[in-house]
């Protein structure tokens, strides 16, 4: 998904290909709630393994308006890609239910803006099975909530021309200038832009069991969704992905995987540990099929063509867990949260055999867990997910700045998220639509 040739001599031709200086104007947050709705459609286009079950409760959306007069858009999340793309028609929608996703997350027409920027360049995303091909403008992004003064000015990204699988258009958080891209992206543009200090923001998608409470704040943190502090790891470098280097991605050591079965110690399973993925858009978390194996085992669950694990609906109202070991912290994924309906009457446990070699942490696990990224200093901060209010503030600049904030939420004493082996935290779900609010310093 590299940016082709064609818009890096577009960038070269008008100084738009290295990261705009940083503007210095007492830089805030911008903070988005997470509204929770359903899905019409298939499971998005992350979700190569999965082809015969509607998925009905993981989109996470947030709202953006582009160009003169501001358009209104609804884009999904996604921290396992790093472009920003739009549709400008739902007439080429693979199916009803995806024409009827699309229309409900509103459409940029370019000929409706005075102020967008023909890029001249093309280029084709792949994401799973799904793909799109793109045509790049650069247009003015106004953030909701903020009044004209906090418009984001000439923001490139792609408007959809033709795509497959893929209901919504997407804004890419994942590394861009510098990393993978030769231009910035949306991140890129909110800190150059001086909207924020740093390229780093954080995640909590909100338990799928209530209609919100999550948020995703750029430049800031929300110690009201989380318990006990920050644990701090290494982003890790770029892995071996398809038998070469692959692209910077939101990569993290895993140190376990395992399960606690209702009244039960908690186990860990053998040769768990790998580097993996955190990707909110992924609704499933994609693991090496030995454990694929574990979990079937663990869970008594019949393997259906496609590699899912079905199991009966009343399991997922037991009180165990999935945990999974980072370091000292665990994040234990309750099964109300891991196990979904995928069909009336049928329940998907929350993880599938990798078909490549990406593995990836979903949102089965990341709505059990609340996520820092941080680009500029190559970390990303974990703690268990719990709501227990709103309390938004800036995030610190520099080098494990994030690590000496602390969560104000109560540990529960239900399976969630623990500290070497205590309960806490978990929770999180569905499609999400937000509307933005702009604080400074």
């Amino acid at each position: 998904m590299f940016v082709r040739g064609t818009l890096a001599l577009a960038l070269a031709a008008c100084g738009s290909a290295a990261i705009i200086p940083h503007v210095e104007r007492s830089p805030g947050f911008l903070s988005y709630p997470i509204i929770h709705q359903k899905r019409s459609s298939q499971i998005r286009g992350r979700d190569e393994t999965i082809t015969t079950y509607n998925e009905s409760s993981t989109t996470y959306l947030f709202e953006i308006k582009i160009g003169t007069p501001p358009q209104d858009l609804k884009v999904v999340l996604d921290t396992g890609s790093f472009e920003l793309w739009v549709d400008p028609t739902c007439s080429a929608a693979s199916t009803k239910d995806q024409a009827a996703d699309c229309q409900s997350a509103g459409l940029y027409d370019p000929s409706s803006s005075s102020t967008v920027v023909d890029m001249e360049a093309t280029n084709e995303l792949p994401y799973g099975k799904g793909v799109v091909d793109i045509a790049y403008v650069a247009d003015n992004i106004q953030l909701p909530g903020t009044g004209n003064a906090q418009t984001l000015k000439q923001v490139i990204f792609g408007v959809g021309q033709e795509s497959q699988d893929l209901a919504f258009g997407i804004a890419g958080v994942g590394h861009g200038n510098g990393f993978n891209l030769q231009y910035n992206n949306l991140i890129d543009e909110i800190y150059s832009q001086g909207i924020t200090a740093s390229r780093a923001f954080s995640v909590a998608l909100g338990s799928k069991d209530v209609s919100n409470g999550g948020a995703v704040i750029f430049g800031g943190v929300d110690t009201q969704k989380f318990s006990g502090k920050l644990f701090q790891f290494a982003n890790l470098p770029p892995q071996i992905e398809q038998g070469q280097t692959g692209m910077w991605r939101y990569w993290i050591q895993l140190d376990s995987v395992g399960i606690t079965k209702p009244g039960s110690k908690s186990s860990a399973y053998a040769n768990s540990a790998l580097p993996i993925v955190l990707d909110t858009g992924a609704t499933m978390s994609y693991l090496p099929q030995s454990i694929i194996n574990s979990l079937a085992k663990d869970f008594s669950a019949q393997v259906s063509a496609e590699g899912l694990l079905v199991v009966d609906c009343a399991t997922a109202k037991q009180s165990g867990s999935v945990d999974f070991t980072f370091g000292k912290l665990t994040i234990k994924v309750p099964y109300h949260e891991f196990i979904w309906e995928a069909a009336p009457g049928e329940c998907v446990v929350g993880a599938a055999p990798v078909s490549g070699t990406t593995p990836i942490l979903g949102d089965t696990f990341l709505r059990s867990a609340y996520v820092v990224f941080d680009q500029d200093n190559s970390n990303i901060y974990l703690a268990p997910y719990k709501n227990c209010g709103t309390k938004e503030q800036t995030l610190p600049s520099g080098a494990g700045a994030a690590a000496n904030i602390t969560g104000e939420c109560v540990a529960p004493s239900a399976a969630a998220g623990s500290f070497a082996g205590r309960g806490l935290a978990a929770a999180v779900g569905f499609a999400v639509v937000v509307q933005v609010v702009f604080f400074a310093l």
